[in-house]
């Protein structure tokens, strides 16, 4: 794989973690606290909740050029025959990051790589951010279903490395589990390269005034000691931005609560982390 871009994945095998939050944040913070040209793409699904999170849910209705055909047979002649198609994909948000929205042919994409012969299956998305994304971009976040499925691998094995947000509780911690489990059938996969790992694990939707988010996340920081991260508090802020189209450090100190300034400045500490860990891989 050529690492000339920095590559990461939001991804828990599981919905209403705070992943699309998460790689928002993290994609700002990024941007703005380390001068990094950052692109997300949203492969979450076609609720499109990236691009509700920066405000541009109704400019990407209907993309021109949609990320699903990246996934399709017909990709290389698109890319051959259209003009400035990779440039018609993307989206820029108000706050630093870029943006390639979800579509409504992911779903049909993910189908119709079931039939694609195994050896070939997964490598899609890779082949896309190599040729298109690295030569623009320092990095690129994805947002991945919370489901296994083609696109999810897909997902996977481009970023190779997984960024897991968790709400606390006992069967969130056994998701983590099951995604290492996950993670290593991929690396031993023979007929592929990639190597994802588990590089950044955390705590959201925290209420600090529970027992139980205080023993989940000291039991992440035991069980992960090298890859744990601070904890996202519940923060009305949160909920009242993605509202709003913006993120946490859309908003000036005063403008947030005691909560969300903590959130804010954990997404910071967050990504420092996550960054420091891809330059050292």
């Amino acid at each position: 794989m050529v690492n000339a871009i920095q590559r990461a994945t939001t991804y828990v095998p599981k919905g209403g973690v705070g992943k699309t939050t998460s790689t928002a944040h993290i994609a700002v913070s990024a941007h703005n606290d380390h001068g990094l040209d950052t692109l997300l793409i949203d492969l979450a699904g076609t609720q499109n909740d990236l691009a509700t999170q920066f405000g541009l849910a109704d400019d990407v209705r209907d993309p021109d050029a949609p990320i699903s055909a990246v996934f399709s047979e017909n990709w290389s002649f698109i890319r051959e025959n259209i003009d400035n198609v990779f440039e018609r994909m993307v989206f820029e948000t108000d706050e630093g990051p870029d943006l390639i929205p979800a579509d409504n042919g992911l779903g049909a994409e993910d189908n119709n790589l079931a039939n694609v012969p195994r050896e070939n299956r997964y490598d899609r998305l890779e082949r896309f951010i190599t040729d298109e994304v690295a030569p623009r971009y320092d990095l690129v976040l994805l947002d991945l279903p919370g489901k296994e499925d083609n696109i999810t691998i897909n997902g996977l094995f481009a970023a190779e490395n997984v960024i897991a947000p968790l709400k606390p509780g006992e069967f969130e911690r056994k998701q983590l589990e099951n995604l290492q489990r996950e993670l290593a059938a991929i690396r031993d996969d023979g007929d592929h390269d990639a190597q994802p790992m588990l590089q950044l694990v955390f705590a959201t939707m925290v209420d600090s005034t529970t027992n139980l988010a205080d023993e989940f996340t000291n039991v992440l920081a035991e069980e992960y000691p090298k890859i744990s991260g601070p904890p996202i508090s519940e923060s009305a802020n949160i909920g009242n931005e993605q509202a709003n189209g913006r993120t946490l450090f859309a908003l000036s100190d005063d403008e947030l609560y005691d909560t969300g300034r903590r959130a804010r400045e954990a997404y910071r500490q967050l990504t420092t982390s996550l960054l420091e860990r891809l330059e050292a891989r």
